[in-house]
């Protein structure tokens, strides 16, 4: 099990989507992953976190807004800066 942290993300419009997702992540050490490689190492047990004070932790979850499976998020709380859409765009 690996342990990765995110410092930026890109959005994207995906087809029929009147809403952006993250179509991928730029990582701590500069490397891009797409969503989809996300999701499949998040399922087979690697850990994605926020770089932000402090941590949050990145999990797979439907997207509030379109119900769409293929969707990541951090869980809410009051500190922004856990919120992967608030991490500095690429």
């Amino acid at each position: 099990m690996a342990t990765y942290t995110i410092k930026a993300v890109h959005l994207e419009h995906g087809p029929g989507r009147i809403h952006a997702h993250i179509g991928s992540v730029m990582l701590s050490g500069g490397a891009v992953l797409p969503r989809a490689t996300v999701i499949a190492k998040i399922r087979a047990g690697d850990q994605f976190f926020t770089n932000a004070q402090p941590p949050a932790r990145v999990y797979v979850h439907p997207c509030p807004h379109c119900g769409a499976w293929d969707y990541i998020t951090t869980h809410p709380d009051s500190t922004p800066q856990n919120n992967l859409l608030h991490l500095p765009k690429f």
